[in-house]
């Protein structure tokens, strides 16, 4: 991807990652609302794509700016993420919703988008 194409993913990037913000502040509005009714807490261990620490933790505070979800620790070595959810029905859903944060992360911070090498 071109990097004359940054803006525009960074624009796009920013859009989405208000609208993972607002599902998940009404998917913990309706859990105040009906305690119970869907949380299934989990703290897990996250592999990331980061290629650095500034990506790293750029990712650790998005995942932390969202909702039912906290990064308890960054290990910089790996940059591993270790991060307590309130909503972790399985693994698997759990890591696909990590998996958009990080590609729009990685859509902002690499000037030839998250592909690029």
């Amino acid at each position: 991807m071109s990097a004359l194409l940054w803006p525009l993913r960074l624009v796009r990037s920013l859009a989405l990652f208000l609208v993972e913000l607002v599902r998940a502040n009404l998917r913990v509005a309706v859990e105040v609302a009906t305690p119970g009714l869907g949380m299934q807490a989990a703290i897990m261990v996250v592999s990331t794509r980061t290629r650095n620490l500034v990506e790293a933790v750029l990712l650790a505070n998005a995942i932390s700016l969202t909702p039912g979800t906290l990064t308890l620790e960054v290990d910089e070595d790996t940059r591993d993420l270790y991060v307590h959810t309130l909503y972790a029905p399985t693994r698997e859903e759990f890591l696909a919703r990590v998996a958009r944060l990080e590609d729009l992360v990685l859509d902002m911070t690499r000037l030839r988008g998250r592909g690029s090498a």
